[in-house]
Protein backbone atom coordinates (compact mmCIF):
# COMPACT_ATOMS: atom_id res chain seq x y z
CA UNK A 1 0.00 0.00 0.00
CA UNK A 2 0.68 3.65 0.00
CA UNK A 3 1.04 4.24 3.55
CA UNK A 4 3.45 1.11 3.72
CA UNK A 5 5.91 2.52 1.11
CA UNK A 6 5.67 5.93 2.29
CA UNK A 7 6.89 4.74 6.08
CA UNK A 8 9.96 2.26 4.43
CA UNK A 9 10.95 4.97 2.37
CA UNK A 10 10.90 7.24 5.49
CA UNK A 11 12.63 4.65 8.07
CA UNK A 12 15.25 3.87 5.36
CA UNK A 13 16.20 7.81 5.61
CA UNK A 14 15.74 8.19 9.39
CA UNK A 15 18.88 4.71 8.88
CA UNK A 16 20.95 7.33 7.15
CA UNK A 17 20.74 5.20 3.70
CA UNK A 18 20.23 8.21 1.66
CA UNK A 19 20.54 6.41 -1.78
CA UNK A 20 18.06 3.88 -1.20
CA UNK A 21 15.94 6.30 0.37
CA UNK A 22 15.92 8.28 -2.84
CA UNK A 23 15.00 5.75 -4.86
CA UNK A 24 12.63 4.38 -2.60
CA UNK A 25 10.87 8.22 -2.23
CA UNK A 26 11.18 7.71 -6.59
CA UNK A 27 9.51 5.20 -7.01
CA UNK A 28 6.76 6.46 -4.43
CA UNK A 29 6.20 9.39 -6.59
CA UNK A 30 5.70 6.82 -9.86
CA UNK A 31 3.92 4.65 -8.30
CA UNK A 32 1.20 6.56 -6.14
CA UNK A 33 1.13 10.51 -7.54
CA UNK A 34 -2.41 10.80 -6.11
CA UNK A 35 -1.15 9.40 -2.42
CA UNK A 36 -2.00 11.82 0.45
CA UNK A 37 1.95 11.26 1.17
CA UNK A 38 2.70 11.89 -2.21
CA UNK A 39 3.47 15.47 -1.20
CA UNK A 40 5.95 14.52 1.76
CA UNK A 41 7.11 12.10 -0.59
CA UNK A 42 8.75 14.79 -2.56
CA UNK A 43 9.70 16.79 0.21
CA UNK A 44 11.91 14.12 1.93
CA UNK A 45 13.21 13.44 -2.04
CA UNK A 46 14.56 17.13 -1.52
CA UNK A 47 15.76 16.58 2.09
CA UNK A 48 17.71 13.42 0.64
CA UNK A 49 19.63 15.24 -1.82
CA UNK A 50 19.74 18.70 0.91
CA UNK A 51 21.39 16.74 3.58
CA UNK A 52 24.15 15.01 0.78
CA UNK A 53 24.52 18.93 -0.34
CA UNK A 54 23.56 17.77 -3.81
CA UNK A 55 21.64 21.70 -3.74
CA UNK A 56 21.26 21.82 -7.37
CA UNK A 57 19.05 18.41 -7.48
CA UNK A 58 17.24 19.74 -4.21
CA UNK A 59 16.24 22.92 -5.29
CA UNK A 60 14.46 21.12 -7.90
CA UNK A 61 12.33 18.71 -5.64
CA UNK A 62 11.84 21.33 -2.73
CA UNK A 63 10.18 23.32 -5.96
CA UNK A 64 8.21 20.14 -7.20
CA UNK A 65 6.82 20.53 -3.51
CA UNK A 66 5.42 23.88 -4.13
CA UNK A 67 4.97 23.88 -7.78
CA UNK A 68 2.46 20.03 -7.61
CA UNK A 69 1.42 20.53 -4.12
CA UNK A 70 0.17 24.19 -3.26
CA UNK A 71 -2.00 23.04 -0.49
CA UNK A 72 0.66 20.95 1.29
CA UNK A 73 1.55 21.56 4.95
CA UNK A 74 5.13 21.26 3.87
CA UNK A 75 5.00 24.34 1.64
CA UNK A 76 6.96 26.67 4.41
CA UNK A 77 9.67 24.05 5.22
CA UNK A 78 10.55 23.59 0.88
CA UNK A 79 10.24 27.53 1.26
CA UNK A 80 12.78 27.71 3.87
CA UNK A 81 15.17 24.90 2.41
CA UNK A 82 14.93 26.72 -1.03
CA UNK A 83 16.23 29.69 1.45
CA UNK A 84 18.98 27.88 3.23
CA UNK A 85 20.37 26.37 -0.56
CA UNK A 86 20.21 29.76 -2.39
CA UNK A 87 22.41 31.13 0.65
CA UNK A 88 24.52 28.09 0.40
CA UNK A 89 25.19 28.42 -2.87
CA UNK A 90 25.73 32.25 -2.18
CA UNK A 91 22.97 33.54 -4.37
CA UNK A 92 22.04 36.02 -1.28
CA UNK A 93 19.04 37.41 -3.55
CA UNK A 94 17.57 34.23 -4.10
CA UNK A 95 17.74 33.57 -0.28
CA UNK A 96 16.93 36.80 1.21
CA UNK A 97 13.62 36.17 -1.35
CA UNK A 98 12.68 32.89 -0.08
CA UNK A 99 13.27 33.31 3.49
CA UNK A 100 11.41 36.81 3.40
CA UNK A 101 8.19 35.09 1.61
CA UNK A 102 8.50 32.27 4.56
CA UNK A 103 8.44 34.71 7.16
CA UNK A 104 5.79 36.92 5.56
CA UNK A 105 3.01 33.69 4.26
CA UNK A 106 3.73 31.62 7.67
CA UNK A 107 4.49 34.75 10.68
CA UNK A 108 4.23 31.89 13.51
CA UNK A 109 5.53 29.03 12.60
CA UNK A 110 9.07 27.42 13.14
CA UNK A 111 10.19 27.76 9.75
CA UNK A 112 9.44 31.43 9.95
CA UNK A 113 11.44 31.59 12.88
CA UNK A 114 14.29 29.54 11.45
CA UNK A 115 14.06 31.92 8.31
CA UNK A 116 13.91 34.91 10.63
CA UNK A 117 17.29 33.64 12.01
CA UNK A 118 19.10 33.46 8.95
CA UNK A 119 18.07 36.63 7.64
CA UNK A 120 19.52 37.55 10.69
CA UNK A 121 22.79 36.26 9.90
CA UNK A 122 22.72 37.34 6.32
CA UNK A 123 22.80 40.47 7.41
CA UNK A 124 25.33 40.14 9.74
CA UNK A 125 27.69 38.94 7.38
CA UNK A 126 26.70 41.86 5.14
CA UNK A 127 24.50 40.28 2.74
Amino acid sequence: SDRQAYDNALATLKEGSYEEAAEQFKTFLDHYPQSSYADNSQYWLGEVYYVTRKFPMALKEFEKVIAFFPDSSKIADARLKLGFINYELKNWVAARAELEQVVREFPSSTPARLAADRLARMEKEGH
